[in-house]
């Protein structure tokens, strides 16, 4: 999947906000790349604007080199089939008044007439029994307000992958799990991508939990990507002061003393005012230019750019 110049705009009254300010990158197959920024930056925009359920203003999403947009129908059917989202929310996600059957064969309803009955049984069986949810057969009729949370999440997780998608997206699928059904479901997610060799963009405001699942990180702040690279380099050598800042403000990443971020945007930031660097309001090492002139993304290291004009060392 491959994404240019790809732009959303809200507008209200005088007020414009760019969710999604001419984002440019591409996710290579069988890759995982995390899209890590605070709320608001734009990561669930870009996720659901990347499997088309959200419509956008300019730019393109190309789907095995096809305009997302352009496809005719039939592709789109394959599009829709190849390409799953798991939501953040596993109580919010999945109809309570549907079984775990209901919820999980409904892809293939829509997409797989050709299964007789008995065998999506049989796929919704063994697509349970691969997310950890044993033995299948005493899953399959029970309702969500039986499960816990990572049950529920375990069964979003099986009926996003039971068309066997060369494309997920991961809208922080632990965010709402204690810390120890968090990492298990983690732990499943990087087993069962290995396994069935999908794509992945992994939504997340926890660089730790991006680093662990991911090769590539893309940092937003916004709605643009400010660095991106691979996972290791950008935790241990930051380049973006955005991206600093983001780590020195997560225990998880870095010590347990470090303090809340304490953040204060100004309102050009909301009316389409900004004509420099998303974080030049903010930023402790601004110059008159970085107000002025907008930073491209640029290779600063081998498969690591910055958009910043004094990038850090």
């Amino acid at each position: 999947m491959r994404f240019e110049n790809v732009t959303k705009i809200y507008k209200s009254g005088p007020i414009v906000n760019y969710a999604l300010d001419d984002v440019s990158f591409s996710l290579r197959k069988g890759e995982t790349i995390s899209i890590v920024g605070e709320s608001g930056s734009g990561k669930t925009t870009l996720g659901m604007a990347a499997i088309n359920l959200l419509n956008y203003d300019r730019g393109t999403i190309y789907f095995e080199n096809m305009p997302v947009k352009k496809l005719n129908r039939k592709q789109r059917k394959k599009f829709r089939a190849g390409s799953q989202m798991i939501f953040q929310d596993p109580y919010g996600s999945l109809n309570p008044y549907n079984s775990v059957y209901d919820s999980v064969v409904a892809p293939l309803n829509s997409f797989r007439p050709d299964l007789s009955r008995s065998q999506k049984r049989e796929e919704v069986l063994k697509m349970l029994d691969k997310v950890g949810l044993r033995p299948a057969e005493s899953y399959i009729d029970e309702f969500p307000k039986k499960l816990s949370g990572g049950q529920r999440q375990r069964v979003s997780i099986a009926r996003a992958l039971i068309m066997r998608p060369e494309l997920i997206i991961a809208d922080e699928p632990t965010s709402m799990l204690d810390v120890s059904v968090s990492s298990t479901v983690m732990t499943l997610l990087n087993h069962l991508k290995e396994e069935m060799n999908f794509s992945m963009l992994y939504i997340s405001h926890e660089l730790a939990t991006a680093r662990y699942i991911s090769e590539r990180m893309a940092v937003m702040n916004l709605g643009r990507i400010v660095e991106i690279g691979g996972s290791d380099s950008i935790v241990d050598h930051p380049l973006h002061p955005y991206t600093k800042l983001l780590l020195t403000s997560m225990p998880d990443v870095n010590n347990s003393n470090s303090e809340e971020m304490d953040v204060t945007l100004d309102f050009d930031i909301y009316n389409g005012g900004i004509k420099g660097c998303s974080f030049a309001t903010m930023c402790p090492f601004v110059r008159e230019n970085c107000k002025e002139s907008r930073p491209e993304l640029n290779k600063v290291e081998e498969d690591h750019y910055v958009a910043c004009f004094y990038p850090l060392t």
